[in-house]
């Protein structure tokens, strides 16, 4: 299992945005909201989104240091290629690194849960 998140792995792009959240569906969680889409490639793609409001750039960092090292150990766990933007809420400073990992697994058994494998 290749565990680096190489560059396409990363949605970087504005257009890419745009069209996840306009045409993705939302998991609303208590510590952070997930908006993702199917996409056409063969791996799964992941964004991090965490606002000013959140903390200063270090706890900003941290937050997507942690989440990203999440996805990349985890990415057997995506049933099918899709896109996912994660944003951080305020609440999400006050978490374990143990406790964002379960909450981020339980959100994605939902989000499979929802729309099954094709």
């Amino acid at each position: 299992m290749d565990e680096r998140l190489t560059p396409q792995e990363r949605i970087r792009k504005k257009k890419d945005f745009l069209t996840i959240y306009r045409t993705g569906s939302r998991y609303r969680g208590r510590h952070f909201h997930l908006v993702y889409r199917a996409n056409s490639f063969e791996f799964p793609r992941l964004a991090v989104v965490v606002s000013k409001k959140v903390g200063n750039a270090v706890a900003r960092n941290k937050i997507k240091r942690r989440i990203r090292a999440l996805f990349r150990r985890n990415k057997s766990l995506f049933k099918k290629p899709m896109d996912v933007v994660l944003i951080a809420k305020m609440e999400i400073l006050d978490l374990s690194v143990s406790d964002l990992a379960a909450e981020f697994f339980s959100a994605l058994e939902r989000i499979f849960r929802e729309q099954p494998a094709r």
